[in-house]
């Protein structure tokens, strides 16, 4: 489907763009070291800094471990189901996820507003406006939620047409021969 590997490919960027966050995060934070070592000086507000760019990384890099698998399934019972209650199973876990971060994206909603409301600084020398990372952060959880939406729709959408295979392109968890030859892949590569 063409509207999956689009999301997938802005998921991609996002993940890049919080990787290169978290990398310039680590440049200041070495920065800030080496000042305090050797002239005894300090920026100040690094550690706000890196907390911010934590939060906003993983809200956006979320949705690419989506389509990579990476997030945590439980599968000990998983794997002894039949493969059409596995089906049934996937398309219930990223329904239960899309709920999940719904409400968790609903009440970060309400944050913002109460930053944006109140004016909300951080408490730090810097006295951070709290609604640029709380905007850039609810950002990144309302993108994940899409992701979720769009790959729930194409699974379903793809079970009822019968295209099992391709639906657990999406949904399914990892097997174990999908690791191996991941594994294999780097190997090769290196």
């Amino acid at each position: 489907m063409d509207i999956v590997h689009k999301v997938e490919k802005v998921s991609q960027a996002a993940s890049w763009g919080g990787g290169l966050l978290l990398l310039l995060t680590a440049v200041l934070i070495v920065v800030e070291i080496v000042l305090r070592k050797v002239f005894s000086i300090s920026l100040g507000g690094t550690d706000e800094l890196s907390r911010y760019a934590l939060a906003i990384s993983c809200s956006w890099g979320f949705s690419f471990a989506l389509f990579r698998k990476s997030h945590i399934r439980i599968d000990i019972l998983y794997r002894l189901c039949p493969q059409r209650l596995q089906q049934y199973l996937d398309i219930l876990s990223l329904s239960l996820f899309l709920i999940y971060l719904g409400v968790v994206s609903w009440f970060a909603c309400f944050v913002l507003k109460t930053s944006l409301v109140r004016h909300s600084t951080a408490n730090t020398p810097l006295a951070t406006p709290l609604w640029i990372p709380q905007s850039l952060w609810l950002a990144g959880l309302i993108w994940f939620c899409i992701v979720i939406l769009v790959l729930l729709t194409v699974t379903v959408w793809r079970q009822i047409k019968g295209n099992r295979r391709e639906s657990e392109d999406f949904a399914s968890i990892v097997t174990l021969e999908e690791e191996i030859e991941e594994i294999e892949e780097v190997g090769d590569k290196s």
